[in-house]
């Protein structure tokens, strides 16, 4: 990524501090990413299968003004930190959240993890609904604060397990600190985006958060979670009203959706 374009990332994301290698920049990055640049899937719903090469994800995300899923995100995020200067390493990790199957989840989801004056911090803009707000230290057993939740890292035999911190513990993702190349994520990408038991291609799901509340669409409903811990949920019933929310509640440029009417008709389920 060259310097322009990080200037134009600065833009999106609404980052006006001073760029250095500190932690400062990187709770301020990581905090700002997900508040303007939506986790979102419809390529997938609509079956595409979306391109992870940087330049791909620089132009979806940042230009047109679109989101993205785990690897979208993180390949950007990746990318932005490098560029300042940080010291940055992918990893795929096993979703935990919401499984009910028996066995292990296959290593789908991409993070990242960052190496800064001797700590290494769980750096992750791109798990939908309980996306992080901040880095996290990856040694510390505590419970760590963010803007939008409470989490905590546990580990077991090099194995770490990242959960939500609620009324109970929730496991979201296990990883190890393996490095994932690029060629790994662009096959965890295309599995996902193909695999016909993929949750991304059979629901619709739009997420994001900001300083009061994170807001998830899923399918026909939508469900916000505000952070003094009051939720709503509204219906989506028709297209229109689902065109609305990803233009104004989810700030999705509309005319870059590659193709509306199959994401119409799989909506109201004519597809």
């Amino acid at each position: 990524m060259i310097h322009t374009e990080l200037k134009k990332y600065f833009e999106r994301i609404h980052f006006t501090g001073n760029a250095a290698v500190n932690i400062e920049t990187l709770k301020n990055i990581h905090e700002l990413h997900p508040q303007y640049i939506t986790f979102e899937n419809i390529a997938t719903y609509t079956g595409y299968v979306p391109k992870v090469d940087i330049e791909s994800v620089f132009n979806k995300l940042v230009i047109e003004n679109r989101g993205g899923y785990c690897y979208e995100q993180n390949v950007l995020l990746k990318n932005v930190l490098e560029t300042i200067g940080f010291d940055v390493t992918a990893h795929l990790g096993r979703v935990l959240w919401g499984r009910e199957k028996e066995g292990k989840a296959a290593r789908t989801h991409m993070l990242l993890t960052v190496t800064l004056s001797g700590e290494k911090y769980l750096v992750d803009s791109g798990f939908g609904t309980v996306t992080l707000t901040s880095p996290l230290i990856l040694q510390s057993v505590n419970e760590q604060i963010t803007p939008n939740g409470l989490f905590q890292i546990s580990s077991n035999n090099h194995i770490y397990t990242l959960s939500l911190i609620g009324e109970e513990n929730m496991p979201i993702y296990e990883f190890s600190l393996e490095p994932a190349e690029q060629t790994d994520v662009e096959v965890a990408n295309w599995y996902i985006a193909t695999n016909p038991s993929s949750i991304f291609r059979e629901n619709l799901i739009v997420t994001k958060v900001d300083v009061i509340a994170r807001y998830t669409l899923n399918n026909k409903s939508l469900n916000i979670r505000y952070n003094n811990g009051t939720r709503e949920n509204i219906d989506v019933i028709n297209h229109e009203d689902l065109f609305i929310l990803l233009e104004n509640v989810f700030h999705i440029n509309l005319n870059n959706i590659k193709d509306k009417v199959v994401l119409i008709k799989k909506f109201i389920g004519e597809a």
